[in-house]
C-alpha cells in the first residue's frame, strides 16, 4: 500500500509507477459527471455492479485489467456525488416545508456559529417541525440567520426558534454563482431568519470534540485580542487567520488589499502553513532525539523524529478549522513524513492524487469548491514548474550574497507558478488577476513563514504556562503583520498591481494549459509542435467566435436578474455597451450586486468597456450596482437626472465619478435623440426644466423623475421607464402620445407596483411584451396582481425577473427572440415579427 501512494521504482530505469494518478482522475470525473448530469443513478449503479463483477472475475483469473478499473472507479465518483443533487428527498425532508408559514424548529447546531455585526449565522440539522398543534420529526439541514439579541450558542446546542422557513432562492444569470447549488452541495435545502428572542438553548449534555475544539480556538482568540489591544485590529485579525484559521474578524476592504496585491494565499491555512510546523517540529525533534544513543545506534532519529512530527501537523490542522487546503497539506505532510520509516523516496505525484482521492470519498461535493480547485492547482503547478527546466534553485557553493539572491528568484518563481496554475481558475470565479503577486510575496512569505508563524504558534503553545511569554511572542507576530500589511498596502495602491478581467470559459483554461505545456514540459519536438497547433487553430475559432458576436449586427438586451431592483445590459452592433442602472441594495457591504452580478455577467460577454451608462434614478436598487464598476470598468460617458439625494451611494456616485474623470453632462445638455450603431435613443422623460417644475407639483418625487429612454433598433422598440408612477406616466402620454411612446417591449415601471403601469399609459404604448424586475418573494409584493391583470387585458406577454431569472433579448431589427435563464419560466420565443 504504502509502495502504491508514495510511488514504486521501476527494475529497468528510474521511472515511477504512479497507479494512483489515473484512479484520481476517474473519480474525478465520476464526480464531475454527477454533478453535471444527475439523474442517472439506477443505470450507472447497474453498470457499477455489472463492472464489479466481471473485475472480481478477472482478479480470480490473474488478468492485468486497465481500463475496466477506471471505469468502475468512475461510476463509484457518480455515485458518491449523487446524494447531494438528488431530486426524491425523503417525505420528511425540510425542503418539503418551505413557504408556509411560520413554523417552530426543533434541532441541534452543527457547525461553529459566525457572528456578522448584529446577526449570527449557522447550520441547524432539522428534528422537528411544529405548527399551531401539528407536530411532525423531520430531517436535513437549515441555514438560520439570527438577529441580536441571541443567547451564547455552541456546535452541538440544541435549539428551538421560531421563524419562517424559506426555499434556498439565487440569482439567475448568464454566468452567476449558482448559490442555490452551492448550499446543495453542503446538504442545505432550506434557510431561516428568526429573531434571538426567540431562541432558547439546551446545551449538550455532552459536548462533542469539535465543540471542545471550537472553545478552545474562541479562547486562544480573546487572549489575543486582551494582549494585542495596543495594535491595530487588523494585525490581530490577521495572526487569528494565520494560526487558528478564524478569518470572520478580517474587513471586506482588507482582503480585498491582499487579493489586490497577490497575497490572499496567506489568509488561508495551507501549505506554507503546514510545512513550517512540520520542519519547526522535526528539527525540534531531531535536535532532542539525537541525544538518546539508542536511537543513534539503530538510526531511528529520523524516523523517531517524523513519528512524534505526525501529532503535532495534524493537532495544528485541526486548530485551524480542517479547510480543503489544510486538509490538502496535512495529508501530503504526513505521506512525506511516512517516507521516513518504508526508506523509500516520495514520489509527489501520487501524494498529491492520494490526498485528492482521500479528500474526495469522505466528501465528495468538495470537488466543487473554488477552495478545492485552488488548492490542488497552485501544489500540481508549483511541483510541475521546480521539474520545468525554467526553474532556479539555489546553490549551496555560492557565496552567501549569490545565495540569498537567488533564494529571491526560488522565491519568485514558485510565486509565478502558483499564479500560473491558478490564474484561469482566479479569473473564471473572481474576475481579477493580481500581476504584482510575485513581488510582493518576497516580501510575504518569508515574513510570514519565519517570523509571524513561528512566533504566532509558540504563543499558542507556551500560553497555558506563562502569558507573558505568550505576549512576547504574540507581539513580535503583531509587528510583523504591521509591516506585512504596509508592504501589501502600498504595492496594492500601485494602479498595475491588479486588473479586472473577462471569464474564460473552459476551453480557453484548458487552451491556456496546453499552451503552457507545449512551451515548457513537453519535450518532444513532434507533441510540442502538435499542442501549439491545436492552441493557435481553437484558440483562432474562440477568438473569431467573439469578435463576431460582439460586432454582429444585432441588438442583445438583458434584464438582469439583481433581486429588488433594476439593472439591463444592452449590447449594441458593432461591441457598443450601455448599461441602463445597476440594481443594488441598500448596504453594499452586505452585498455588492456590482461586484458579485454584473462583474461576472459582463466578463462572461467579454466586455471590459462599459460605453453608455444610463442612471433612471438615483435610488439604491438602481444605483449601487454601479458604484463598483465604476472603479473596474472603463466607462465611456454617464447620462442621468443629477437630481441629489442625500444618501451615502450617491455621496460615493458623484466622488467617483469626478476621480476617474467620466464624462457626465448635465441633464438639459443631454441629446434628446442620440443614435449609436444603427441603435437610436430618444429621452422622453423629465421634462427639461423638472426641477423647477416640483414646486409647482409636488408629486414629482425622485421616482417620478426617473429617465425615460425608447431604444429602438428597425422595427423593435423597449422602452425604458425607471420607477415611473401614475402622474409621470400620464405626462408622458399627455406630451408624447402613442405615436412616440408606443414599444414592442416594456420595461415595466416601479417592478410592477400598483402605483404604476396605469391603464391610459399602457393602452398608449401597447407592449407585446412586458419585463417586471422585481426581486423574489420581495417585501413589497412585487409585481402586484392588478398591474399583471392589467397588462394581460392589453394583450402583453409578461416575464417576471423573480421566476424568470435573467431575460435575453435579441433582434435583428426585423424580428426578436426571448429566452430566459430558469428553462421553466416559459417557452422561449422562437421568432415574432413585429412592426410599430
Amino acid at each position: 500500500m504504502a509502495s502504491a501512494i508514495l510511488g514504486s521504482q521501476a527494475e529497468d530505469g528510474p521511472h515511477f509507477l504512479r497507479p494512483l494518478i489515473p484512479m484520481a482522475l476517474a473519480f474525478v470525473g465520476g464526480i464531475g459527471a454527477g454533478s453535471h448530469l444527475p439523474g442517472h443513478a439506477v443505470w450507472v449503479s447497474a453498470v457499477a455492479v455489472v463492472l464489479a463483477g466481471i473485475l472480481a472475475a478477472c482478479i480470480l483469473k490473474k488478468r492485468t485489467l486497465v481500463v475496466l478499473p477506471l471505469a468502475f472507479v468512475f461510476c463509484c465518483g457518480y455515485l458518491a456525488i449523487h446524494p447531494w443533487f438528488r431530486k426524491d428527498l425523503p417525505a420528511d425532508h425540510v425542503a418539503h416545508f418551505v413557504d408556509q408559514g411560520q413554523w417552530r424548529v426543533a434541532g441541534t447546531v452543527l457547525d461553529c456559529p459566525k457572528r456578522e455585526g448584529r446577526r449570527t449565522k449557522f447550520i441547524l440539522g432539522a428534528e422537528r417541525l411544529s405548527q399551531g398543534t401539528q407536530s411532525a420529526p423531520v430531517s436535513g439541514r437549515i441555514a438560520v440567520t439570527a438577529g441580536a439579541p441571541l443567547p451564547v450558542i455552541q456546535r452541538g446546542d440544541r435549539l428551538t426558534l421560531q421563524g419562517r422557513l424559506r426555499a434556498v432562492h439565487s440569482f439567475c444569470n448568464p454566468g452567476g454563482f449558482d448559490y442555490k447549488r452551492f448550499m446543495a452541495l453542503q446538504g442545505i435545502r432550506a434557510r431561516l431568519y428568526t429573531q434571538g428572542k426567540t431562541v432558547q438553548v439546551s446545551p449538550a449534555p455532552n459536548a462533542p470534540w469539535r465543540n471542545r475544539l471550537d472553545m478552545l480556538r474562541q479562547g486562544i482568540g480573546r487572549r489575543m485580542d486582551k494582549i494585542l489591544s495596543a495594535h491595530s485590529k487588523n494585525s490581530t485579525h490577521l495572526l487569528k487567520a494565520l494560526t487558528l484559521g478564524d478569518r470572520s474578524g478580517i474587513p471586506d476592504h482588507l482582503r480585498d488589499t491582499f487579493s489586490r496585491a497577490g497575497a490572499s494565499h496567506i489568509l488561508a491555512i495551507s501549505g506554507l502553513h503546514v510545512g513550517m510546523v512540520a520542519a519547526a517540529t522535526l528539527g525540534f525533534f531531531r535536535f532532542v532525539l539525537v541525544w538518546l544513543p539508542p536511537l543513534r545506534r539503530r538510526a531511528w532519529v529520523k524516523r523517531c523524529a517524523a513519528a512524534l512530527c505526525v501529532p503535532a501537523v495534524a493537532g495544528y490542522a485541526l486548530l485551524a478549522g480542517l479547510s480543503p487546503a489544510t486538509q490538502r497539506a496535512a495529508i501530503m505532510v504526513m505521506l512525506f513524513l511516512l517516507t521516513f520509516w518504508i526508506g523509500r523516496r516520495s514520489d509527489w505525484a501520487n501524494i498529491l492524487a492520494f490526498a485528492a482521492l482521500l479528500m474526495l470519498t469522505v466528501s465528495p461535493a468538495m470537488l466543487n469548491t473554488v477552495s478545492f480547485q485552488l488548492s490542488f492547482a497552485a501544489v500540481l503547478a508549483i511541483f510541475l514548474g521546480m521539474h520545468s527546466p525554467l526553474f532556479v534553485r539555489p546553490d549551496p557553493q555560492r557565496s552567501m550574497r549569490r545565495r540569498l539572491c537567488l533564494y529571491g528568484v526560488t522565491l519568485m518563481c514558485i510565486s509565478i507558478w502558483a499564479v500560473v496554475g491558478t490564474g484561469p481558475l482566479v479569473m473564471r470565479y473572481f474576475n481579477q488577476m493580481a500581476w504584482i503577486g510575485p513581488i510582493t510575496n518576497l516580501q510575504v512569505v518569508p515574513m510570514v513563514g519565519l517570523v509571524v508563524l513561528p512566533a504566532g504558534l509558540l504563543g499558542i503553545l507556551v500560553s497555558p504556562v506563562s502569558e507573558t511569554c505568550a505576549a512576547l511572542c504574540w507581539h513580535v507576530a503583531a509587528y510583523g503583520l504591521d509591516i506585512t500589511q504596509w508592504w501589501v498596502a502600498t504595492l496594492a495602491w500601485l494602479p498595475f498591481a491588479a486588473s479586472t478581467t473577462v471569464t474564460p470559459t473552459w476551453l480557453e483554461m484548458g487552451l491556456f494549459y496546453l499552451l503552457v505545456a507545449s512551451l515548457v514540459f513537453w519535450k518532444k519536438r513532434p507533441v510540442r509542435i502538435a499542442g501549439l497547433c491545436i492552441v493557435l487553430l481553437v484558440g483562432g475559432l474562440d477568438a473569431a467566435y467573439w469578435v463576431h458576436r460582439r460586432h454582429a449586427p444585432r441588438l442583445r438586451v438583458t434584464a438582469v436578474d439583481v433581486g429588488q431592483g433594476s439593472a439591463n445590459l444592452l449590447q449594441l452592433p458593432g461591441g457598443f455597451t450601455v448599461l441602463v442602472d445597476g440594481g443594488g441594495f441598500s448596504d453594499n457591504s452586505s452585498f455588492d450586486v456590482g461586484r458579485s452580478v454584473l462583474t461576472p455577467l459582463l466578463g462572461r460577454h467579454k466586455i471590459r468597456t462599459i460605453d453608455l451608462i444610463m442612471l433612471t434614478h438615483p435610488n439604491s436598487d438602481h444605483l449601487n450596482g454601479l458604484l463598483y464598476l465604476l472603479d473596474h470598468f472603463t466607462v465611456g460617458q454617464i447620462w442621468s437626472n443629477h437630481e441629489p439625494v442625500d444618501t451615502l451611494g450617491y455621496r460615493k456616485w458623484r466622488t467617483k465619478i469626478a476621480a476617474h474623470g467620466i464624462a457626465h453632462r448635465r441633464f438639459d445638455r443631454l441629446p434628446v435623440d442620440a443614435e449609436f450603431n444603427g441603435v437610436r435613443f430618444h429621452i422622453l422623460g423629465p421634462p427639461r426644466n423638472f426641477m423647477q417644475l416640483q414646486a409647482k407639483a409636488p408629486w414629482r418625487d425622485t421616482n417620478n423623475n426617473s429617465l425615460v429612454v425608447r431604444v429602438s433598433y428597425g422595427n423593435i422598440s423597449l422602452l425604458f421607464t425607471g420607477d415611473i408612477e401614475a402622474h409621470m406616466e400620464m405626462d408622458l402620454v399627455a406630451r408624447h402620445g402613442a405615436g412616440r411612446l408606443g414599444s414592442t417591449i416594456l420595461m415595466v415601471p416601479h417592478h410592477g407596483s400598483r402605483s404604476s403601469s396605469s391603464r391610459p399609459f399602457l393602452e398608449a404604448v401597447r407592449p407585446a411584451e412586458a419585463i417586471v424586475s422585481a426581486g423574489w418573494q420581495n417585501y413589497y409584493h412585487f409585481p402586484h396582481r392588478v398591474v399583471l391583470q392589467r397588462l394581460s387585458a392589453i394583450g402583453a406577454r409578461i416575464w417576471r425577473t423573480d421566476q424568470c431569472g435573467a431575460i435575453l433579448i435579441e433582434s435583428d431589427g426585423a424580428a426578436y427572440k426571448i429566452q430566459t435563464c430558469r428553462k421553466y419560466c416559459h417557452e422561449p420565443i422562437t421568432a415574432i415579427e413585429h412592426n410599430n
